[in-house]
């Protein structure tokens, strides 16, 4: 008998990157307003990647990031919220493109309910 196998140093499903945290939440609960989040992309790869944005809800939201990031380097991503969205409730997504050999796609939900603690706002009086 002969026992054949593949050994996987990184069982990871999202090679070559890691995002922290892996979903966006701008909710806001109070007055404050909250209209961005940074997040981390690692590369844990042993190369240099190139990375992509190729679809985003650009009516809600922009997004920077940086043009490549290092093997095993983390680069630092931004999701700006448009100020015509500030009040609205959403769940969108945008997705980054590697140019590794497998042209990884890696897609990330951003979410964003708010709540009031004050009186109704004009754009809710008389709805």
């Amino acid at each position: 008998m002969q026992i054949i196998a593949n050994v996987v140093t990184r069982p990871d499903s999202t090679y070559p990157l890691i995002m922290q945290p892996y979903k966006l939440d701008l909710s806001q609960y109070g007055e404050k307003v909250r209209d961005r989040i940074e997040f981390e992309i690692k590369n844990v790869s042993d190369t240099k990647i190139d990375l992509t944005t190729i679809s985003y809800a650009t009516d809600f939201f922009d997004i920077e990031i940086p043009a490549s990031i290092g093997p095993n380097e983390t680069g630092k991503g931004v999701v700006i919220l448009k100020s015509e969205v500030l009040k609205q409730n959403f769940e969108k997504s945008f997705t980054i493109e590697c140019n590794d050999e497998k042209t990884s796609r890696f897609t990330v939900p951003v979410k964003r309910s708010v709540r009031s603690s004050s009186s109704p706002t004009s754009s809710t009086k008389g709805h």
